[in-house]
C-alpha cells in the first residue's frame, strides 16, 4: 500500500508543479493511466495520459512513442483530440495533456446505448471520415482505428485519439512507401494486414472505418473473430451478414460492403464515401440543425484529385526498409 501511495503522490505532485491539479483517474491500462486534472493555464478540466516508460516494451519506447510525440504536435482538427501540452519526456513518465472528452469512448457508448439509429451513425461516421481524410492529407496514417480510440465530447462530437501506432507517410519516386509493421487491433484489421502483405496504411485505415460503421449500426463485429485464420477466410469471401433487427438500410449495407472490400484496388476511398448514396441521402434528411462539423456531401469546393486517388490505390511500390515486422504485440 505504501509504495502505491508514494507513486500516486509522486505523479500528482509532479503534475501540480506543471500547473495541473489532479481530479480523478479516468482509466488504467498496461501503459499507465489517464486522469483528469484542472489546468491553471487553460482554466478548465483536461485529460492527461500518463505513459510509464518502464511498463512499455523497448520497441514501442524507441520507435512508436517518439513517432506519436511528433505526430500529435502536428495535428489540429475539430474531430481529432487536441494535445495541449507534453511534459516529463526526460523522466520515467511522459504526460500528454489533451482535451477532455466527457462522454467517453464509442465502444462504451455502444455497449450502453445499443445500436445507433442511422441519423446518429451518419453524424458520427461523417466526423470520422473528415478526421481520417485530414490525417491522410497530412500524410499521417492512424493504423489503429477502433471504437475504443474514438471519443465523444460533451456535445457528442467524435474525436479520434491514440496515435501510438500512427505513422508519418513518405513517398519514394512519387509513390507511397508501403508498411510492413503489422500492428494495431486484429479484429479491426484489414485482410492484407492479417495476411502479412505489405500494405498502404491509408487504404487499411478505411477498412477499419467500415468495421466501426458496422459496429455503430449492429452493435457487434462484422466477422467471427475467434481466430485470425477464420476471420481472414470470411473477409476474403466478401460475405457480410447483417442482423434482421434493427433493420439496416440497403444504402448503408452497400456502403459497408464497399468499404469492407478485400481487394484493396476495389475498396472505396474516403472522397467516394462522402459522396455515397447513403451519405447524401442522410445528409439531406439531417437538415440544417446539425453541428457544423457534421455537415457532409460531396465537397464541391474541392476539385477531383486524381493524384490522391492514385496514392490511395498505390500497391506496387517497394516497402519501407525502415520498417521491419513489429515486435510490438497487437492490441486486442
Amino acid at each position: 500500500m505504501h509504495s502505491g501511495h508514494q507513486y500516486a503522490m509522486n505523479y500528482k505532485t509532479f503534475m501540480a508543479a506543471q500547473g495541473y491539479t489532479f481530479k480523478r483517474i479516468l482509466g488504467e491500462g498496461s501503459f499507465g493511466k489517464v486522469v483528469s486534472a484542472y489546468s491553471k493555464e487553460l482554466k478548465g478540466i483536461v485529460a492527461i495520459k500518463i505513459i510509464d516508460k518502464e511498463k512499455i516494451c523497448s520497441n514501442y519506447l524507441e520507435k512508436f512513442l517518439p513517432q506519436e510525440m511528433k505526430i500529435i504536435r502536428l495535428l489540429n482538427h475539430p474531430n481529432v483530440v487536441k494535445t495541449h501540452d507534453i511534459f516529463g519526456s526526460y523522466t520515467s513518465k511522459v504526460y500528454l495533456v489533451m482535451e477532455l472528452c466527457a462522454k467517453g469512448n464509442l465502444l462504451d457508448y455502444i455497449n450502453d446505448q445499443g445500436t445507433l439509429p442511422e441519423p446518429s451513425c451518419f453524424r458520427l461516421f461523417t466526423q470520422l471520415c473528415k478526421a481520417i481524410k485530414y490525417l491522410h492529407k497530412s500524410n499521417v496514417a492512424h493504423r489503429d482505428i477502433k471504437c475504443e480510440n474514438l471519443l465523444l465530447d460533451k456535445h457528442s462530437n467524435l474525436k479520434v485519439c491514440d496515435f501510438g501506432f500512427s505513422k508519418l507517410l513518405t513517398c519514394r519516386h512519387g509513390q507511397l512507401k508501403l508498411s510492413e509493421t503489422y500492428c494495431g487491433t486484429w479484429s479491426y484489421a484489414a485482410p492484407e494486414i492479417l495476411r502479412a502483405i505489405p500494405y498502404n496504411p491509408k487504404v487499411s485505415d478505411v477498412w477499419s472505418m467500415g468495421v466501426v460503421m458496422y459496429m455503430m449500426l449492429c452493435a457487434l463485429m462484422p466477422y467471427d473473430t475467434s481466430s485470425i485464420k477464420r476471420q481472414v477466410e470470411i473477409q476474403m469471401q466478401h460475405n457480410i451478414n447483417f442482423p434482421d433487427t434493427p433493420a439496416v438500410s440497403s444504402e448503408a449495407k452497400d456502403l459497408i460492403r464497399s468499404i469492407l472490400h478485400p481487394d484493396v484496388e476495389q475498396r472505396i476511398i474516403i472522397r467516394d464515401i462522402l459522396c455515397s448514396t447513403w451519405m447524401l441521402r442522410k445528409g439531406k434528411m439531417e437538415g440544417s440543425n446539425e453541428a457544423p462539423s457534421a455537415n457532409t456531401g460531396c465537397e464541391q469546393d474541392e476539385p477531383p484529385d486524381d493524384e490522391a486517388r492514385e496514392e490511395e490505390q498505390t500497391l506496387n511500390d517497394s516497402s519501407d526498409p525502415g520498417e521491419g515486422p513489429s515486435t510490438a504485440a497487437p492490441r486486442h
